[in-house]
């Protein structure tokens, strides 16, 4: 296993039945992966006073199971945008290798709506991203949390503008050479003429740029709009991020905002009732002991589904 800062009790990386599933060593030792990655992610945030919590999958595991669902394969973090930008600024000179700080404005070929640490030494990665120029370790993500109107026209007509500047910036990058019905070869001819006056990156500045548009406002619903776009389960009220709470997470702890009852009722209904469900990340290849330059080339199609 590559070397951690944070230390791993042995116990944690055997492999163990929860809730009816197998966990098996390997996914334990990527999950030790994440954890390392989430200190370090700590670290830096204490040093700068920025504030992040556990979202999604890994709060609702805080909250239920103390630790990760036993059939997830990630980390998810969210940030105020303010937080979220401070970090970028920073990242280079706080992570340094084998952390990366990937986005689209610090990676070739990066299609992706938000951030990501990953571990350069580990692997992580989809079988349609292995000829892809990017950073494939193993990762945590990172969603900047933006305000949206609070009037439902004003927030329909700029969730329509989110998600059409996406769809261009998206069908001018990676999937341009994919099949696509009617709508998507429009947009590929659409994009292949706006990408010969702007590139990618300016273009994603211009989409963090809209998605941001209300938080100088008063406005009392917030959602990690660059990634959702506009969902209603992911549409949250501002206050529940006032405060910060700190939850059971495996060895460790994690952060949480003080409103995570709402937050994951919001999206999850009866959230304390186990449903086993997929990863989200469902066939992603994972390698936690060697790092993808290397499993890139050995893994020629394989699928390592946890």
């Amino acid at each position: 296993m590559v070397s951690l800062q944070i230390e791993i009790p042995d116990e944690f990386l055997k492999e163990e039945v929860r809730q009816g599933y197998t966990v098996t060593e390997k996914m334990k030792k990527v999950w030790a992966v994440q954890l390392d990655l989430v200190h370090k992610l700590d670290t830096v945030c204490k040093k700068y006073g920025l504030r992040y919590f556990a979202d999604s999958g890994t709060l609702l595991g805080a909250v239920r199971d103390k630790g990760f669902i036993p059939w997830d394969d990630d980390i998810d973090i969210v940030m105020l945008r303010r937080d979220y930008e401070l970090l970028k600024k920073v990242a280079d000179k706080e992570f340094r290798h084998p952390y990366f700080y990937q986005d689209m404005y610090r990676d070739e070929g990066l299609i992706r709506p938000h951030a990501q640490l990953r571990n350069s030494e580990t692997t992580a990665y989809l079988p349609q991203e292995k000829n892809r120029p990017y950073n494939k370790g193993i990762f945590v993500d990172i969603f900047p949390l933006d305000i949206l109107p609070d009037d439902e026209k004003t927030r329909k007509i700029h969730l329509a503008m989110v998600r059409t500047l996406w769809r261009t910036i998206e069908y001018g990058g990676y999937t341009r050479d994919a099949e696509h019905k009617l709508k998507g070869k429009i947009f590929r001819v659409l994009t292949d003429g706006l990408y010969k006056v702007t590139d990618v990156k300016k273009m994603y500045a211009m989409y963090e740029k809209l998605c941001a548009r209300y938080n100088d406002t008063d406005n009392h619903t917030i959602s990690f709009v660059s990634h959702s776009r506009g969902k209603e389960k992911h549409m949250f009220r501002r206050e529940w991020f006032d405060e910060t709470v700190y939850l059971p997470f495996e060895f460790t702890t994690l952060p949480a905002p003080g409103g995570y009852d709402a937050r994951l009722t919001k999206e999850y209904k009866d959230y304390m009732t186990p449903r086993q469900a997929p990863a989200f990340h469902t066939g992603t290849i994972l390698d936690p002991d060697h790092p993808y330059t290397e499993t890139v080339q050995i893994n020629e199609g394989g699928t390592e589904n946890e």
